[in-house]
């Protein structure tokens, strides 16, 4: 049984129209990967007053955050839908990598990661990940990461998919919007083992955590530089 995308869940609760019309925009000299531009795009903009209306505010997710997920989403439809699984075996060889890695000041990292067209969906083993979206809040599974670079390569989004399962009809998310060289320097603020279970008996069921920003960076950083290989 293949696993439910969370493209499938956003993409449902869209106006049919509402990609082509985003997509048009970019005729008219717009461009939708500066996120700027594309939260004032006019179809944005009435979509977002819909999630509002439907209840955002009783759910506790902000208009910056439907913001940032329409952004991703949008970006991951025009890139081509590109979903890249990264297995255990591959997941667990860029986390030894990752242990093994020197520390690098933050002064002598230069190297732009590379987020494969652009944009695309990092999907990572189920269940494997845990993450809070705040201090009150459960922890949640990580199903994956959608990730769009903007504009003139100066930024990159990261998207984090939580909670992710058929019967909630949606998910939670952790959003970060960065400059590119900020995934590298990630390990610099990252506990020590990085991503150390922190559920009551984690450590026994072989679960890992992401309890920051940096942990959620470095994570991608070390995914995305497997996919690379």
């Amino acid at each position: 049984m293949s696993r439910l995308h969370p493209f499938d869940v956003v993409s449902g609760a869209l106006p049919e129209e509402w990609f082509s019309e985003i997509h048009a925009a970019e005729a008219q000299g717009r461009d939708p990967a500066d996120r700027r531009q594309f939260h004032d795009l006019a179809p944005a903009r009435r979509v977002l007053r819909q999630l509002n209306a439907l209840g955002a505010e009783a759910t506790g997710t902000t208009i910056v955050e439907y913001e940032t997920l329409l952004y991703a989403v949008y970006r991951f439809w025009r890139a081509g839908r590109h979903s890249l699984a990264l297995g255990r075996e591959a997941l667990d060889r860029a986390l030894a990598s990752g242990d093994r890695a020197r520390p690098v000041p933050a002064r002598d990292v230069g190297a732009t990661p590379n987020v494969p067209h652009r944009a695309c969906y990092l999907q990572l083993p189920e269940r494997l990940f845990w993450a809070r979206i705040s201090d009150a809040a459960p922890p949640e599974p990580l199903d994956g990461l959608f990730l769009a670079t903007g504009a003139g390569d100066r930024e990159i989004t990261v998207l984090a998919v939580l909670g992710l399962r058929p019967e909630r009809g949606g998910f939670s998310q952790i959003a970060i919007t960065v400059p590119p060289e900020d995934l590298a320097r990630a390990q610099d603020f990252v506990r020590r083992p990085p991503f150390a279970p922190v559920l009551e008996g984690g450590e026994r069921a072989g679960v890992k955590s992401l309890v920051s920003d940096a942990e959620l960076l470095h994570l991608t950083h070390l995914a995305l530089a497997e996919v690379g290989r």
